[in-house]
């Protein structure tokens, strides 16, 4: 791949807002150091801009962990960073086949556990995160494992994160738990990727995933309202009605 050039363009001065302080070009400067160190010159064309301590990215690049990379660093120099940087994919390919190895990337993921429920879609190059994980740093875990596959150009990152109070974790595994001890979803028991999910927070119960009938279903449906949650929430498909569901996106999607 041929080389971009990193263009270490136009600055907007202002006065330091108190003796001592960084100038914007000061903050300019360390920025384009830090994104030449990393070498992103050879992959990216970025203009730096700095007004009032706010430093502006502009230009574009063809990954999206480039422009991940840049605003990143840009951040370790300056309060604030807006980052409209572009991503133009070197071979761009079908959102389909971008859904199929994002999905793939996660449920590959070691740490990926049955606490944590992500659904993927991808719309003209933007995958579109929504669900759950369990701790916060996979959010941002889970964006970073996608952000290098070639023809992603944007993550809308929309997932949330599990209830950190003592009555959401306890209420959380005393659901998981009960349902896998069902004679139903017993040898599901201790699979990392099982087939029914459980959200908590404040209270208010989620389920997600796949079942082989609506009798399963159903019978998740009871196990979760049996506990004392203010409300239940079940979102459990039967298998055959998510297959046509898929089927029906992919087919749009052609």
């Amino acid at each position: 791949m041929r080389a971009l050039p990193i263009v270490l363009a136009g600055v907007l001065v202002a006065p330091a807002a108190f003796a001592g302080t960084d100038t914007d070009l000061e903050i300019k400067e360390r920025i384009e150091s830090r994104l030449a160190k990393a070498g992103l010159a050879e992959k990216t064309v970025v203009e730096v801009r700095v007004e009032s301590g706010v430093a502006r990215l502009e230009g574009v690049a063809t990954l999206y962990a480039d422009v991940r990379e840049a605003d990143r660093l840009a951040r370790k120099e300056t309060r604030s960073v807006i980052n409209v940087l572009k991503v133009i994919p070197l071979e761009p390919r079908s959102d389909r086949s971008l859904r199929e190895e994002a999905e793939g990337e996660v449920l590959a993921w070691e740490r990926y556990g049955p606490f944590d429920a992500v659904s993927i879609d991808v719309h003209e190059g933007i995958a579109n995160l929504r669900g759950w994980v369990d701790t916060p740093y996979k959010k941002d875990e889970i964006e970073d494992r996608l952000a290098h596959l070639e023809g992603l150009t944007d993550v809308r990152n929309d997932l949330r994160v599990q209830g950190f109070s003592a009555g959401d974790q306890r209420l959380r595994q005393q659901i998981h738990t009960a349902i896998y001890r069902d004679p139903m979803f017993e040898r599901w028991r201790g699979n990392p990727d099982p087939p029914v999910r459980v959200f908590v927070d404040k209270g208010r119960v989620t389920l997600a995933g796949k079942v082989g009938s609506a009798v399963e279903q159903a019978v998740v449906n009871r196990i979760a309202r049996s506990a004392l949650a203010f409300s239940v929430n079940n979102q459990v498909q039967v298998e055959g009605e998510a297959a046509i569901a898929k089927d029906r996106k992919k087919d749009g999607e052609s």
